[in-house]
Order: structure tokens, then sequence, then C-alpha cells
């Protein structure tokens, strides 16, 4: 029923008015062609002079009324323009005031009542019936043409209806310069060289084209006015709250800029940075955006909100439609773009100081998207600068509390472009990717300094989108996504080899700084660091994972496990004292490396788990040296020992070699502390077949380990930390 309704109401917007025209037509055709039958009704009825006298009066008396009712609705509705002049621009009252249908609509009603008035002096017994019939239609086109002027003028009054008329009006001066501009193409168009041999590098700009319209300079005046007329707009009913027709006007200018691209075709030229190009400056667009930026001024001055969203809006479509620029080279950059995405920007920046946090919400998604646009339209370099500005903004919650949100929406859109970047089709990321991940430092930096919540820590709620472990929609959850499907992926996929790519150069330098957030949270004692512990590690698998792909080549795994290997090692960077141990261990370090290496042998890469469990080693000796309450030495011993076992006589080997040589260190446990250890660890080789606490991957490990093997290893490695005589 819905779609049925839908479908009429099309049909009637599209063919209600030739329908109803064709079938007035109908019926005043049908009306004549039965004319000589009325004709002999009225003679009938008129057969004398005074009867007919009467007839004469009534025609002239109605086309008298008619043509008094026709001046006082054209009073009226002129009247109507008139009071509505305030509510529109000048130069616009002007074009809608001088409505050709309205006021043709008027010329012909009175045409049609002095004709009424006029068909009394032809009135006679032979000529009844087309008078007659004449008098009635003129009647009925009178009142269905007052009817139409009412319309009529309703929609020149309505803003929205007058946006759309400026918009129409606009496009129709771009077609008719578009027909000039193809009607002058064989007198401007220069010989070609045959001799020539055409490269991809050339540049294929129309410059018959571009001399049409250097010549024809003025050409964009109209549209020029039109943007201008819009934005007037856009202030006055902004200023009035009615912000559905600000938000119209504002729609009118990106489609007035979509035509004027569309109108000037391959005429567009890119900046280059060597040379001074004076055609790269487009004049007409520099007006629209000047224009939106003194509409975010006129809403930071009355605190107008929705007004400031509404033309940040306007600015992020205008960098979509920029985008769609054709700088007729496929090397070019796109500069009006980024023209615009500066604008964007700036006028962010601008609502800093004025508190408003939903603003400054809306223009971080507004700066992620048009980052996004110009990653999936341009190079990855493109993005920088955008990166830099959302991060900038996001520190802006380090001052101010109510701005927190303003950092969570800006590590999501950071989160948001590494993630559109590990997708990118581009091969060299390198440098993008880079700037992005300096950026979120940087946000992370400033942030550790702001004072953690005890309970709900506001670092790992704020910093989430990036970091978290356990959110779905954050960086890591859609990472593994993504690697999941790699891995499902055949050799040949060639948009699974590119991702592969982007996530090795990802990788390159990340352990860098990891290694420099891991310390600033340890120094802040923050609970952040447990997000960055469990990241690390959850990277460092993601990592592996990939260089098992099938996709991946053997330069690619190499310098995948190679990051892997670098950035899992960035937690041996932790301080050794006391204090700093027993935090770090509150976060369950002794598991996570355990689980670390658990991961990375069951992925084949048997060195890096060996690798792993050296460093579980160093940290089960660096925690083992004070009492913490988490059994350190004794659990760190026995993840050692299952992880041993994984590589059999060797591995073992080099374990007891490992253990003797760190108890010969200085900095080794004290004979107290080791004497307990190794009871601990005694008595777990001795009930090896005990069900474990299974939220403990060591206790896991244990339990599924060769139990004949494990538990002489366990019981020389109790005996190395505090020998007991054999009774």
């Amino acid at each position: 029923m819905y779609r049925a309704q839908y479908r009429i109401g099309g049909w009637k917007y599209r063919y209600g008015g030739l329908a109803f025209a064709s079938v007035l037509a109908l019926f005043t055709a049908t009306s004549f062609y039965w004319s000589p039958e009325l004709q002999k009704i009225l003679e009938a009825r008129y057969s004398t002079e005074q009867s007919i006298e009467g007839l004469r009066s009534l025609i002239q008396n109605i086309g008298t009324a008619l043509i008094g009712a026709a001046a006082i609705v054209t009073s009226l509705v002129l009247f109507a323009m008139q009071v509505n002049i305030e509510r529109m621009p000048h130069g616009l009252f002007r074009r809608l005031s001088a409505d050709r249908r309205l006021l043709s609509a008027f010329a012909l009603t009175f045409l049609l009542a002095i004709g009424t008035a006029t068909l009394s002096t032809f009135t006679e017994q032979s000529l009844l019936a087309p008078i007659v019939l004449s008098a009635c239609w003129a009647i009925i086109f009178i009142i269905v043409l007052f009817l139409y002027a009412y319309r009529r003028a309703l929609v020149l009054i309505n803003p929205l209806q007058q946006l759309g008329i400026l918009i129409n009006d606009t496009r129709r001066e771009f077609r008719i310069w578009q027909r000039r501009a193809k009607r002058a193409m064989p007198l401007l168009e220069q010989e070609e060289n045959a001799d020539v041999t055409p490269s991809p590098m050339d540049s294929t700009h129309d410059l018959a084209r571009t001399t049409f319209f250097q010549i024809n300079n003025r050409w964009t005046d109209g549209a020029k006015r039109a943007v201008q007329h819009a934005m007037s707009f856009a202030r006055r009913y902004a200023e009035q709250g009615d912000h559905e027709v600000s938000g119209a006007s504002l729609n009118a200018v990106i489609g007035i800029n979509a035509a004027y691209i569309n109108t000037k075709g391959k005429t567009f030229y890119a900046n280059n940075p060597f040379i001074d190009n004076p055609l790269a400056s487009d004049g007409f667009i520099n007006d629209t955006l000047e224009h939106l930026r003194k509409n975010i001024q006129s809403g930071i001055a009355r605190r107008d909100e929705q007004q400031i969203e509404q033309t940040l809006q306007a600015m992020a479509a205008l960098v979509q439609v920029y985008l769609g620029i054709d700088y007729s080279s496929p090397y070019s950059s796109k500069s009006h773009a980024h023209l615009a995405a500066g604008y964007l920007a700036g006028a962010i920046e601008s609502v800093v100081p004025h508190n408003m946090a939903d603003v400054l919400l809306e223009g971080q998604r507004l700066m992620g998207k048009s980052a996004q646009y110009l990653l999936a339209n341009g190079n990855p370099e493109d993005i920088a600068t955008l990166s830099e500005k959302i991060a900038m903004i996001a520190c802006t919650g380090c001052a101010r509390e109510d701005y927190r949100p303003v950092t969570m929406e800006g590590m999501t859109q950071l989160a948001d472009l590494t993630f559109a970047l590990l997708r990118s089709r581009n091969h060299d990321i390198n440098f993008a990717v880079g700037e992005v991940r300096q950026d979120v430092a940087l946000v992370v930096k400033l942030f550790l300094k702001v004072p953690d919540t005890p309970l709900s820590s506001s670092h790992s709620t704020y910093l989430g989108p990036y970091y978290s472990s356990t959110s779905l929609q954050s960086l890591r959850s859609r990472l593994t996504t993504l690697v999941n499907a790699i891995l499902e992926a055949d050799s040949d996929n060639e948009d699974a080899q590119t991702v592969t790519r982007n996530i090795e150069q990802w990788a390159d330098g990340i352990y860098q700084t990891e290694k420099e957030l891991l310390l600033e949270a340890i120094k802040a004692k923050s609970h952040f660091t447990f997000d960055i512990i469990h990241w690390i590690a959850g990277i460092t698998e993601i990592l592996l994972a990939v260089s098992n792909a099938a996709v991946c080549d053997d330069h690619t795994r190499d310098e995948l496990q190679k990051h892997a290997r670098w950035l899992i090692a960035t937690l041996t960077w932790i301080p050794d004292d006391k204090e700093t141990v027993t935090f770090i261990e509150n976060f369950q370090m002794t598991e996570t490396l355990f689980e670390a290496a658990i991961n990375a042998h069951n992925r084949g890469c048997d060195e890096i788990a060996k690798e792993i469990g050296e460093i579980l080693l160093s940290w089960t000796f660096k925690g083992g040296r004070y009492q913490t309450g988490w059994g350190t030495l004794d659990r760190g011993l026995c993840g050692a020992a299952v992880i041993a076992l994984m590589g059999g006589d060797g591995w073992t080997t080099e374990l007891m070699t490992s253990v003797e040589a760190k108890l010969s260190e200085e900095s080794a446990p004290e004979q107290d502390i080791r004497g307990r250890a190794a009871g601990e660890i005694r008595e777990r080789a001795a009930r090896l077949y005990r069900d474990g606490h299974w939220s403990s991957r060591i206790e896991m490990g244990i339990a599924h380990a060769d139990h004949e093997e494990l538990r002489p290893l366990l019981e020389e490695i109790a005996q190395s930390l505090s020998p007991v005589s054999a009774h």
C-alpha cells in the first residue's frame, strides 16, 4: 500500500500538471463539439430581444467583476511578495518578484476578464452557444489561474522553494556557458604535433575551454551571487532559529559548487610546489570557503552550536565534492580539497576556546571522515595534516575535564585512520602511518599527565578506542578480524598481499613509541599500563599470525617477525625497583609473557617463543627479588619450564644454564625468597595431576605438559634455587 502511494505521489509530481491541462483541454473541446445542441436550447430560452439583453448584461457584469477580482488578487499577492522582502536578499527578491510565470498568470487573468466583458458586445441569438461557452470557460480558467498564482506565490515565498529556484537558475546559467564554450571550441583549439608521442605523464587539460573561460573571466558572477544569496539565507534563518532552512541553504551552496566543477571540467590546475601557477587558484572556490568561514565566526559570536555544526558539515561535504575535480593528471595533488580541509580544521580550532564540546566532537568526526576521503582519492601523505589537527584538538581534554569526550573521539578517529591506512591500496604508507602513530603518542603522553581515577580508570576509558584489548570497536579487535580474513585468503590474492605489506610498514618502528608510552604509563602509575602491556602482547601475536599467512612473501615474513621481536622486547625496559615491579605484577605480567610465548609457539615461531621465554625468565628474576604477594619467582619458573619443554632437551639445558647464571648475579633473590619459591615449586611438582586454576595460563600449560618430563625439570629448578640434601 505504501509503495503504491509512493508511486502515485511520484507520478503526480512528474505528470500531474500535464494530466490536469490535458483533461481541461479535453473538456473544452468536448463542450464546443456539443455547441450546436446547446445553441438550440439557448435559442428556445432566449427567443426575444429583451431576454438576450438580460444575458448581455449578465455577461458584462461578470466580466467587470472578474476584472476587479483580478486586480484585487494581483495586488494582494504582490503585496505579500513585497512583505517578504526582509526575508530574502535584495538581489534574489528582484529576481523572484519579476517571476515570469506569476506575472504571466496575472496578465492572462486580466485578458480573460476583459475578454469576458467584451463578449457582451457580441451577444446575438445566432452566437448564443459560443458566447456562453466562452464566458463559462473564461470564468473557469480565471479561477484556475487564481489558484495557480496563489500556489506560485507560496512557492516563491517559501525559502526552501526559493533555494530550489536559485539552484536551478544557477545550473541553467552554467549549462548556457557550457554550450557557449562548446561552440567556441573550433575557434580556440590548437593543432597538435602529430610527431610527438603521447606519454602517460602528459596532462590532458582542456586548453581551449581554459582559454574561453579566461577570455570570459566574469562567467562565474551569477554563481557567486547565488552563493552569496544562499549564505545570506543561512545566516538570517540561523539567527531566527530556523535551522532547517539554514541547513538547506548550505546544501544549496554545495550543489552550486558541484555544478560549477562539472561545468569547468578539465580546466582545473593543481598547486605545484616548485612553480607558481596562477591558474591553480580558483576565485569561486576561495569565495565559497570564505563565506563559510565568516558563517562560522557568526555562529561563534552568537554561540549557535547548530549553525556551527551545519557549516562544518558543509565544509566537510565540499572536501568530498572537490575531490571529484579532474586535474587532468593522475599525479596531481587534490589542491582544492586540501584547501577545504584546511578551512575545516581551522574552523574547528577556532571553536576550542568557546566551551562547545559537542561542536568539537562533531568536528573530530568530520575531520576523520575528510581524512579518509583524502586517503581514498589521493596519496596517504595527504592525511598527515588532518591527523595532526585531530590529535591537537584531542589534547584539549588534558586541560578541561568537560573536553574528555573530545579526547576519546580523537583517539577513535586516529584508530580509524590507522585501520584505513592498513586497508589502503597504496603501496607506500610508511610516512603517513608513522605520522598517525606519532599523533597518537602525543595524545597519550599528554593525557597521562592527567591524574588517573582509582576505580574506573579515565586513562583506559578515554584512550581505549586505540589501546583497549576488550572493546569490540577498538583497533586491536578490528585488526584481529582483518588478520583472520588475510589468513583465509588465497596466496594470489593481491588485496591481501597489499594489506600484509601495509601491516609490515605500520609495525616498522612501532616498538619505539610503545616503549615510550609504556614507561610513561608506569611513571604515572596509571591503570593504562594494563592496556598497553596487553596491547603489546596482542599486536605481537597479530604480527606473527600475519607472517604465517599464505599471501605473505619471505621478505615480508622476516620483517614482520623482526618487528614482533622488537615489540615484545619493549617489556624488558620496565624498571626493576620494588614499587614498579609490584605495580606491574598487578596486571599479570608473568601470565602475559607466558601466553605470548605459547602463542608464538602455536604459530610455528619457535625461535621467537624461545626469546619470549628468555624475557619471561628475566622478568621472573627481576620481579622475584621482592615479596609482591604474587609468587612471581615460582610461577615464572614454572612457566619457563613449560616453555622449555616445548623445545626439547636443548631448551631445557639452556634454561638450567640461564637459571644458574641468574642465581649467581648480585641482583639474585635473597635466600629466604629462593627457599620459599623452591618449596612452592617442589609442592607443585609433587601434585602435577591436580586441577589447576584455569584462569591462569601457566596452570593450564602445566596441566597440558608432559608430566613425566616436567616433574624432574621442576625439581631440578627447585634444587638450584635452594639445595636440599637427599635422604
